[in-house]
């Protein structure tokens, strides 16, 4: 998504969301600094990425463990690209499961995160008004390149591809690298969430009226992105809501498209 796209939907966040636009741009430039020697282009990673033409996006929703269960069964594991929001990484760590890209915006274990630097191709870190004392700390302990993002104009070494929270930030990475075919999984958009909300005290129940809100945005902005996107989007989130723009399927039926894709090539 170019800027000039992307400027009026983010001022509508920041209005919504009550953020600063002074402290977005001292984040971004604090990221830009500490990855001047390390920083990764989409050129470079695109080269690291071969010729596979499938991302596969997982979220931190409900959905994880059953999806990666379904993905790992599919046997497709291979054949696509897994970007990973940083939330969903501890699961795949466990696992033993490859992670390609991480996307972080430094809100999830420090250690977790660490690790997965250490064994994925790259990682994506998102600079913004409220991270700023994690990128100060977090980054110079990160493993390998790193690309930076930023969600307000882009400055120096940060690019802007659109996307509000780490999950729905992958999907438009996916698309300006290239994807043909981009899937999510682990993608729920606060359905349980709002059942757990019933039984947690106040404080914690405002933080969670804020994640509801964001993961809301999120929501709004794939499928803008989907209205607009000549890519074939999938959703494999197993109790995942609609996401309009997005084909409902399964790991099982995207691995009989990647086959179709292979048989017409």
């Amino acid at each position: 998504m170019r800027w000039e796209e992307w400027e009026p939907i983010y001022l509508e966040i920041v209005k919504e969301m009550g953020y600063s636009i002074e402290k977005d741009l001292t984040a971004a430039y604090t990221l830009s600094h500490l990855i001047t020697d390390r920083a990764l282009t989409t050129e470079e990673l695109r080269e690291e990425l071969d010729e596979r033409k499938t991302a596969v996006v997982f979220g931190a929703g409900p959905s994880l463990k059953v999806d990666i269960e379904e993905f790992v069964k599919s046997g497709i594991i291979d054949d696509v690209v897994v970007f990973v929001a940083d939330g969903a990484s501890r699961a795949f760590l466990e696992r033993g499961l490859k992670i390609d890209i991480i996307v972080t915006d430094l809100d999830g274990g420090d250690e977790t995160l660490i690790e997965s630097s250490r064994v994925c191709l790259a990682t994506v870190v998102h600079a913004h008004g409220d991270n700023i004392e994690k990128i100060r700390e977090l980054v110079p302990r990160l493993y390998g390149k790193i690309l930076g993002t930023t969600q307000c104009k882009p400055c120096d070494l940060l690019y802007n591809f659109g996307g509000f929270t780490d999950g729905d930030r992958a999907v438009f990475l996916s698309d300006a690298l290239g994807f043909e075919n981009i899937v999510l999984a682990g993608m729920d958009f606060g359905e349980e969430i709002g059942e757990y909300s019933k039984s947690i005290n106040k404080h914690d129940f405002e933080r969670l009226k804020v994640k509801r809100k964001k993961l809301r945005i999120g929501k709004k902005l794939l499928e803008i992105y989907a209205s607009k996107s000549t890519r074939k989007l999938f959703n494999a989130t197993s109790r995942g809501e609609e996401i309009k723009g997005f084909i409902q399927t399964s790991f099982e039926e995207i691995e009989d498209v990647l086959r179709q894709h292979v048989l017409e090539s």
